[in-house]
């Protein structure tokens, strides 16, 4: 049987994307698909990644890369990565589009839009001439695909990704345990300026909960100094995702006041650690799994006594808390079964043939500094020589 060689590029950001492309991996089944990762990270910002052990990638790579480079060099180097011209590119972000569209490369390419944001959707139009299948990862982010993308509508799909099971521990905690997980808690769209609000709400409602924050970007002694707490207040600035779920089992509700979101992977796995998710309605994206009052609750944006409130109903009624996890479980399960998820991302990837028509190089991204017979001496040069004028 040939092989159909498949290459993931990750920007080594981790986080959802990561999450997709890692649980892809582990609960793949197809034998004819040989998944490769290929790591673009910006040594300017990283110059040192380590890369996360995928017990089930076949090869993994690093792609070191400095955004003073003619981007046509960047793309010529990131391309030699890849075997040949039937290689499935997969794509999560816009270095790997751009050398897609900037070289003219024929290889099928399947862009993963994960975001229910501007610059998704841009992404999305912008290479749309390169790209052969879309898969949105929530059903709003596919219908609002649809309308961006008239006469694709063949070729975007909606798939929910696959997230591993977690194990609902019993939980009989006196005190309601409430668990924050973001990448950076300076993120404005994340709102951690909030969680202060509804702490010292639920104090003065006499209510003691038990915070456990996950988030760098902010000291510890801030984050106790802005919660006004200095016990019963958990704070790591990064974990695996296995010793978040391992938290999570232990925790009852799940937190994410964000401005904007597409579908988290991280209310899948809290729902299937039996967690009550209190988050805001980002568009209807999570619709099909939060159900207000029956498996979660949607919060209004920025309404801290609409949190407190939530969260001050479900202290009260611990019945009604055990009533809303276990539906959660059963919803999260039902829609986000590992396998079978997996299975319908793949049948997609699969079917990426290229179009018929020769697909033709777009100079998507780059300036006058950027053209392929620049070469990669020049251009480095005086990009360097404008940032040390513009810093003297």
């Amino acid at each position: 049987m040939q092989k159909i060689k498949v290459y993931h590029f990750n920007n080594g950001s981790g986080g959802g994307v990561f999450s997709v492309i890692k649980n892809l991996l582990q609960f793949s089944t197809d034998p004819s698909i040989e998944n490769h990762i290929i790591y673009t990270i910006n040594k300017e910002t990283t110059p040192h990644f380590e890369m996360p052990p995928l017990a089930k990638a076949t090869s993994q790579q690093l792609f070191y890369y400095s955004p003073k480079w003619n981007f046509y060099y960047t793309c010529k180097q990131l391309a030699k990565l890849l075997p040949d011209d039937k290689t499935v590119v997969v794509a999560h972000d816009w270095l790997e589009l751009g050398m897609v569209s900037n070289l003219g490369l024929q290889n099928p390419v399947v862009h993963f839009v994960h975001g229910n944001y501007d610059y998704y959707y841009d992404l999305a139009k912008k290479h749309e001439p390169s790209t052969d299948r879309f898969i949105a990862v929530s059903p709003v982010i596919y219908e609002r695909l649809l309308r961006n993308l008239p006469g694709r509508e063949k070729d975007i799909h909606y798939c929910r990704f696959p997230v591993p099971s977690v194990q609902a521990a019993k939980k009989e905690n006196e005190r309601l345990k409430i668990l924050y997980c973001v990448r950076s808690l300076d993120d404005e769209n994340k709102q951690f300026k909030i969680l202060p609000l509804i702490n010292a709400a639920l104090k003065l409602k006499g209510i003691a909960v038990e915070w456990t924050i996950i988030g760098d970007g902010i000291s510890k002694d801030e984050v106790e100094n802005l919660m006004n707490q200095h016990t019963g207040i958990g704070l790591y600035p990064s974990l695996p995702n296995e010793e978040v779920l391992q938290l999570m089992q232990g925790h009852d509700l799940f937190i994410l006041p964000s401005l904007n979101e597409g579908f988290p992977v991280t209310i899948v796995e809290a729902m299937k650690a039996g967690m009550v998710p209190l988050v805001t309605n980002w568009g209807d994206s999570t619709g099909e799994l939060v159900i207000q009052g029956e498996t979660g609750y949607y919060i209004a944006t920025g309404d801290a006594n609409g949190y407190t409130d939530t969260i001050a109903l479900l202290n009260a009624d611990r019945k009604l808390l055990k009533y809303l996890a276990e539906k959660g479980i059963q919803r999260a399960n039902e829609l986000f079964d590992p396998y079978e998820n997996a299975k319908k991302m793949e049948n997609v990837i699969k079917m990426a043939d290229p179009v018929k028509k020769q697909k033709l190089p777009i100079k998507v991204y780059g300036s006058r500094l950027d053209e392929p017979w620049l070469g990669n001496t020049l251009t480095p040069f005086i990009r360097k020589a404008f940032t040390n004028k513009r810093n003297a």
